[in-house]
Protein backbone atom coordinates (compact mmCIF):
# COMPACT_ATOMS: atom_id res chain seq x y z
CA UNK A 1 0.00 0.00 0.00
CA UNK A 2 1.26 3.54 -1.04
CA UNK A 3 1.49 6.06 2.09
CA UNK A 4 0.24 9.09 0.51
CA UNK A 5 0.60 12.25 2.57
CA UNK A 6 -3.25 12.11 2.66
CA UNK A 7 -2.96 8.68 4.21
CA UNK A 8 -1.00 9.43 6.67
CA UNK A 9 -2.91 12.08 7.68
CA UNK A 10 -5.86 10.28 7.51
CA UNK A 11 -3.97 7.57 10.02
CA UNK A 12 -2.80 10.65 12.12
CA UNK A 13 -6.55 12.18 12.36
CA UNK A 14 -8.29 8.68 13.71
CA UNK A 15 -5.04 8.27 15.98
CA UNK A 16 -6.09 11.44 17.65
CA UNK A 17 -9.78 11.36 17.81
CA UNK A 18 -9.72 7.76 19.24
CA UNK A 19 -9.03 8.56 22.59
CA UNK A 20 -11.52 11.21 22.61
CA UNK A 21 -14.38 8.80 21.88
CA UNK A 22 -12.93 6.40 24.46
CA UNK A 23 -14.05 8.79 27.31
CA UNK A 24 -16.95 7.14 29.18
CA UNK A 25 -19.27 10.10 31.00
CA UNK A 26 -21.03 8.13 34.02
CA UNK A 27 -24.52 7.12 33.38
CA UNK A 28 -25.96 6.50 36.44
CA UNK A 29 -24.91 7.66 39.94
CA UNK A 30 -23.54 4.36 41.14
CA UNK A 31 -20.90 4.75 37.91
CA UNK A 32 -20.16 8.32 38.81
CA UNK A 33 -19.41 7.01 42.54
CA UNK A 34 -17.24 3.98 41.04
CA UNK A 35 -15.23 6.48 38.73
CA UNK A 36 -14.53 9.25 41.57
CA UNK A 37 -13.60 6.36 43.98
CA UNK A 38 -11.37 4.74 41.30
CA UNK A 39 -9.58 7.82 41.08
CA UNK A 40 -10.78 9.55 38.09
CA UNK A 41 -9.10 12.73 36.99
CA UNK A 42 -10.53 15.32 38.48
CA UNK A 43 -12.30 14.56 40.80
CA UNK A 44 -11.95 13.93 44.34
CA UNK A 45 -13.76 12.21 47.41
CA UNK A 46 -14.21 13.61 51.28
CA UNK A 47 -15.51 11.58 54.20
CA UNK A 48 -17.33 13.17 57.02
CA UNK A 49 -18.18 12.44 60.51
CA UNK A 50 -20.97 14.72 61.92
CA UNK A 51 -22.44 14.18 65.38
CA UNK A 52 -25.92 14.45 64.16
CA UNK A 53 -28.63 12.15 63.03
CA UNK A 54 -29.64 10.79 59.36
CA UNK A 55 -32.61 11.57 60.08
CA UNK A 56 -31.39 15.35 61.05
CA UNK A 57 -28.78 15.26 58.19
CA UNK A 58 -31.73 14.39 55.28
CA UNK A 59 -34.32 16.77 56.49
CA UNK A 60 -32.02 19.31 56.14
CA UNK A 61 -30.35 18.20 53.23
CA UNK A 62 -33.52 17.49 51.49
CA UNK A 63 -35.13 20.86 52.49
CA UNK A 64 -31.87 23.03 51.50
CA UNK A 65 -31.29 21.27 48.08
CA UNK A 66 -35.14 21.43 46.92
CA UNK A 67 -34.65 25.10 47.93
CA UNK A 68 -31.40 26.44 46.77
CA UNK A 69 -30.01 23.23 44.04
CA UNK A 70 -32.94 22.59 42.22
CA UNK A 71 -32.73 25.60 40.10
CA UNK A 72 -32.40 26.82 36.82
CA UNK A 73 -29.64 29.62 36.05
CA UNK A 74 -29.90 31.75 32.65
CA UNK A 75 -27.42 33.27 31.39
CA UNK A 76 -27.03 36.12 28.33
CA UNK A 77 -24.23 37.87 26.79
CA UNK A 78 -22.56 38.99 23.71
CA UNK A 79 -20.77 36.97 21.45
CA UNK A 80 -19.73 39.25 18.65
CA UNK A 81 -22.47 41.09 17.64
CA UNK A 82 -25.25 38.62 18.68
CA UNK A 83 -27.18 37.84 21.72
CA UNK A 84 -26.42 34.54 22.97
CA UNK A 85 -28.24 32.87 25.87
CA UNK A 86 -27.19 29.44 27.55
CA UNK A 87 -28.79 27.73 30.84
CA UNK A 88 -27.73 25.32 33.56
CA UNK A 89 -30.60 23.38 34.68
CA UNK A 90 -29.33 21.62 38.11
CA UNK A 91 -31.51 18.27 39.32
CA UNK A 92 -30.46 17.43 43.10
CA UNK A 93 -32.43 13.82 44.13
CA UNK A 94 -32.08 12.56 47.70
CA UNK A 95 -33.71 9.07 48.46
CA UNK A 96 -33.41 6.80 51.76
CA UNK A 97 -31.73 3.72 50.93
CA UNK A 98 -32.91 1.21 54.16
CA UNK A 99 -33.45 2.68 57.80
CA UNK A 100 -29.88 3.87 58.27
CA UNK A 101 -28.69 4.66 54.91
CA UNK A 102 -29.68 7.31 52.26
CA UNK A 103 -28.29 8.26 49.15
CA UNK A 104 -27.69 12.04 47.25
CA UNK A 105 -26.72 13.03 44.07
CA UNK A 106 -26.73 16.45 41.68
CA UNK A 107 -26.68 16.56 38.01
CA UNK A 108 -26.78 19.43 35.35
CA UNK A 109 -27.85 20.07 32.08
CA UNK A 110 -26.51 22.77 29.60
CA UNK A 111 -28.05 24.32 27.18
CA UNK A 112 -26.97 24.67 24.24
CA UNK A 113 -25.86 21.06 24.69
CA UNK A 114 -22.22 20.75 23.69
CA UNK A 115 -20.74 18.19 21.35
CA UNK A 116 -19.61 15.11 23.07
CA UNK A 117 -21.00 11.25 24.43
CA UNK A 118 -24.09 10.46 25.22
CA UNK A 119 -25.44 12.68 28.59
CA UNK A 120 -27.38 10.63 31.15
CA UNK A 121 -31.11 11.03 31.70
CA UNK A 122 -31.50 14.76 34.39
CA UNK A 123 -28.11 15.56 33.10
CA UNK A 124 -24.33 15.10 33.82
CA UNK A 125 -23.24 13.93 37.47
CA UNK A 126 -21.14 16.51 39.60
CA UNK A 127 -21.88 15.60 42.78
CA UNK A 128 -22.70 12.33 45.42
CA UNK A 129 -23.22 11.78 48.44
CA UNK A 130 -23.37 8.34 50.76
CA UNK A 131 -25.02 9.05 53.83
CA UNK A 132 -24.67 6.36 56.86
CA UNK A 133 -25.74 6.54 59.90
CA UNK A 134 -23.35 5.54 62.64
CA UNK A 135 -25.62 5.49 65.82
CA UNK A 136 -28.28 7.50 67.42
CA UNK A 137 -26.83 10.98 66.79
CA UNK A 138 -23.56 9.99 64.80
CA UNK A 139 -23.52 9.81 60.61
CA UNK A 140 -20.89 9.25 58.10
CA UNK A 141 -21.42 11.37 54.74
CA UNK A 142 -18.88 10.80 51.87
CA UNK A 143 -19.18 13.26 49.18
CA UNK A 144 -17.96 12.46 45.21
CA UNK A 145 -17.53 15.81 43.07
CA UNK A 146 -15.91 17.12 40.66
CA UNK A 147 -12.86 19.00 41.78
CA UNK A 148 -13.21 21.31 38.69
CA UNK A 149 -15.58 24.03 39.07
CA UNK A 150 -18.64 23.61 41.54
CA UNK A 151 -16.71 24.95 44.39
CA UNK A 152 -19.34 26.94 46.36
CA UNK A 153 -22.23 24.40 45.74
CA UNK A 154 -19.80 21.80 47.10
CA UNK A 155 -18.95 23.92 50.17
CA UNK A 156 -22.95 24.01 50.38
CA UNK A 157 -23.86 20.45 50.53
CA UNK A 158 -20.63 20.04 52.82
CA UNK A 159 -22.11 22.28 55.34
CA UNK A 160 -25.69 20.94 55.07
CA UNK A 161 -24.25 17.68 55.32
CA UNK A 162 -22.76 18.34 58.71
CA UNK A 163 -25.45 19.96 59.99
CA UNK A 164 -25.25 23.57 59.48
CA UNK A 165 -28.16 25.51 58.31
CA UNK A 166 -26.29 27.47 55.88
CA UNK A 167 -27.36 29.74 53.26
CA UNK A 168 -27.87 29.05 49.22
CA UNK A 169 -24.62 29.13 47.03
CA UNK A 170 -24.42 30.98 44.16
CA UNK A 171 -25.82 29.17 41.31
CA UNK A 172 -23.61 29.39 38.37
Amino acid sequence: MKRTPQAVGLVLLVAAVQPIAAIQVPQTRQEFVDAVTAGARTTTMEKLVVEHGIDEIYNLLKAKSSICLDVEVKRSGFVGNQMEVTSSDYNPTLKRVGGNKAEFALQVVHRPRGIGPKIPAGGLYIMAADIRSLGKSRTEVVLYRSAIGFKKIAAGVRQWAAGENSDCPKMK
